[in-house]
């Protein structure tokens, strides 16, 4: 059997995780499974070429991406439509895609799915044609709650309650219109999701039918009327019932187009994106090649 060659895109400061380490445990741990290693440190300029570059030299056969969700996407984007896989170490401050996975918590469990090399062909969300989403998009609320603990000076769980807190207290509905199925729908909103899964790094859940291979997205509109519904929100998030509450509506889509007059913050798998004034989603079926358990 040929050797495989695995490419570790590593981003050295997600999740504010120390990784000097990290280089010395996956060749030690690759050795003994006859695998050649490369590694490419990304530094947030230009990456995206990099990357392309590094694996026309070294042909890989497994691009790996080490870090959060912002990460994984980055990968992504160097592999729709290629044959080669894509595994995912997760070493972020979000990690949805690789809960959506039930991807293991260790490193060396993780090096040993990447070296199996188990893999299936996943779907991915165009956005605004520039653009890619994995795992959620999200126009609102969770956005702007994202841009806030961007900006803030506080990390981890505290920093993400601080901005909850504070994003929560300014939360209002916005005004969408929404094109999808041939029929156009007006709502206002705390928060429009694009979901090619199930699930936040959080656990909680936001689509709980989604599935992130069967040619599909869901379109999920929140819209609770006071704070009484928000609330509510809270059990049926990691019971699986979210999608029963009578102010959430989920569509099943291979397109869509949402117009977002009021400016609200759009991210993409964790990375605040902007404010656009429209949104054009589409799906690409089985164009990313994924490791899983």
């Amino acid at each position: 059997m040929p050797e495989e060659n695995i490419l570790f895109v590593i981003n050295p400061i997600s999740g504010d995780i120390e990784k000097d380490d990290l280089t010395t445990e996956v060749r030690n741990f690759m050795k003994s499974h006859h695998c050649n290693i490369e590694f490419l440190h990304t530094t947030g300029k230009n990456d995206k070429q990099k990357i392309t570059d590094k694996i026309k030299t070294v042909q890989p056969t497994t691009v790996v991406a080490v870090g959060g969700d912002g990460t994984c996407n980055l990968v992504a984007q160097t592999l729709l439509h290629k044959s080669i896989k894509m595994g995912i170490l997760p070493l972020g401050s979000a990690n949805g895609m690789a809960s959506e996975l039930n991807l293991p918590k260790t490193v060396e469990e993780n090096l040993e799915l990447i070296a199996k090399g188990k893999s299936k062909k996943i779907d991915v969300l165009q956005i605004n044609d520039n653009h890619i989403c994995l795992h959620l998009s999200d126009i609102g609320f969770n956005a702007q709650l994202i841009n806030t603990y961007e900006k803030s000076d506080s990390r981890g769980l505290f920093g993400y309650t601080k901005s909850f807190i504070e994003e929560f207290g300014n939360a209002s509905p916005a005004k969408y219109e929404i094109m999808l199925n041939d029929a156009t729908i007006s709502r206002n909103a705390f928060m429009v999701v694009l979901a090619n899964a199930s699930k936040f790094g959080t656990g909680a859940i936001i689509n709980p039918e989604g599935k992130p291979d069967d040619g599909y997205f869901e379109l999920v509109i929140i819209r609770p009327q006071n704070f009484a519904e928000f609330l509510e929100m809270l059990v049926p998030f990691y019971t699986r019932k979210i999608h029963t509450l009578d102010f959430v509506d989920t569509y099943k889509c291979k397109q869509v187009q949402i117009k977002n007059p009021e400016q609200q913050n759009l991210q993409i798998d964790g990375e605040i994106i902007g404010q656009p004034l429209q949104v054009n989603v589409e799906i690409l079926p089985r164009s990313v090649e994924l490791i899983v358990p």
